[in-house]
């Protein structure tokens, strides 16, 4: 069974079975796919679920045995503007190559998987098939509520192996870092339409935040509205870096709904894979540290254990640099901090901007292929969900203090 738009036939099915059951002979005998794609969440690829039921064939072409299999095949979007996004940005062929050709490379170094099998690619149609987590347990935690310190740790921890792998990959094959030098959610080649939607984003918080009873972040507001309008060039030149710069292969979008966990009966968390690299770019690993601190961790332990998950991160970086023989030295605590503190503005974006989006109920949340590419206009309400006001009144001050409001007014380039 074909489905119209997408071009995944059952000779493409076949292709990804045979690299699943390690087999090569095996038919397509019916396939039924499920969208699951979420509306707002999704917005730069078509994801669906495929359940396929197949026949591994013997040599004389009799039926030996039968079976299913359940995959994810992820796709270019069929809105056309989402679509001329994905071209603009490259975002499919820098998935494939993180996935094709790194990955692999880092889970034999490590003895580690960071990620999800790849098992079929294609061009045309572009699409990407690989293993469906759920199969093994894995799961997606809850957005709105964030994770736990035990998640976050294992998170952190996976990070610093990611990047660590990257690092003793580049030094053997450097040519595959020029794949990922221009990636990342706010690069030059960004959308129009996205970096209006930050400007206009930042502005409606600043806006909000004025009318508060709580003086601390009704003082902020102003500095939060003058911001906006640079906060586009400001996060493109936070992927940039000097020559000397540790640098490593950021996921580039390590958010809570991309890390895929496998918890116990008491709900630990023991192993989580990471997905969705259409974001991935090499610079500083400050762009994923600020990311993740800034998205992830719920609010009990928000900010206030952000030196601990620094040290994690240094420490199972250092560790495991040293365990694949990696010639480049890891960077001390000082150095990381002074990189993150050179990019405060991605924790603005991600925090202010991202993550009070993130939580929005999902019968509220915007659809992006509804936005214009010279003007914006945004309906979210962002401090709908009491939750995102408990975290604002928790969050401005805080960031305040740490100078990522403050910038000269004269940035603009």
């Amino acid at each position: 069974m074909e489905v119209e738009h997408m071009g995944i036939t059952d000779h493409v099915l076949e292709n990804a079975l045979r690299r699943k059951l390690s087999v090569e002979n095996v038919r397509v005998l019916d396939s039924v796919y499920n969208c699951i794609s979420e509306k707002g969440l999704n917005f730069l690829s078509d994801i669906f679920q495929a359940v396929v039921r197949y026949a591994i064939i013997s040599n004389n072409g009799q039926i030996k045995s039968e079976g299913s299999a359940n995959v994810i095949i992820k796709i270019e979007p069929l809105n056309e503007m989402a679509r001329g996004i994905v071209h603009q940005q490259d975002l499919f062929t820098t998935e494939l190559k993180f996935l094709r050709d790194v990955l692999p490379r880092i889970k034999e170094l490590l003895s580690c998987q960071l990620g999800p099998h790849l098992l079929y690619d294609s061009s045309n149609p572009r699409a990407l098939i690989m293993e469906n987590l759920k199969e093994r347990g894995f799961i997606m935690k809850d957005r709105q509520k964030g994770l736990s310190l035990e998640h976050c740790r294992l998170t952190i921890e996976r990070i610093a192996k990611l990047h660590a792998g990257s690092v003793a990959v580049f030094e053997k094959d450097p040519d595959i870092i020029e794949s990922f030098k221009n990636g990342g959610i706010v690069s030059a080649k960004c959308a129009k339409s996205y970096t209006n939607l930050m400007e206009v984003g930042l502005i409606q918080v600043g806006e909000k935040l004025q009318k508060w009873s709580d003086k601390e972040c009704a003082s902020v507001a102003g500095k939060i509205i003058k911001l906006a309008k640079t906060i586009v060039p400001r996060c493109t030149d936070a992927y940039n870096y000097d020559f000397d710069e540790f640098c490593v292969l950021n996921h580039g979008d390590c958010w809570i709904n991309n890390i895929m966990f496998l918890e116990n009966e008491k709900g630990q968390p023991v192993d989580l894979l990471l997905v969705d690299y259409q974001m991935a770019v090499y610079t500083s690993p400050a762009i994923d540290l600020l990311y993740f601190l800034n998205i992830c961790p719920e609010y009990d332990i928000k900010y206030d254990k952000d030196d601990y998950f620094l040290k994690v991160y240094l420490n199972t970086l250092t560790q495991t640099m040293r365990s694949i023989g990696c010639k480049r030295k890891p960077p001390t605590m000082e150095e990381l901090k002074v990189a993150i503190h050179k990019r405060r503005i991605y924790a603005v974006f991600s925090g202010v901007f991202l993550y009070l989006r993130m939580m929005v109920n999902k019968e509220d949340i915007e659809d992006f292929s509804k936005l214009g590419e010279s003007t914006c206009e945004s309906k979210i309400d962002v401090f709908k969900n009491p939750d995102a006001v408990k975290l604002a009144h928790k969050m401005i001050p805080i960031m305040n203090e740490r100078g990522y409001f403050d910038y000269n007014d004269d940035y603009i380039k």
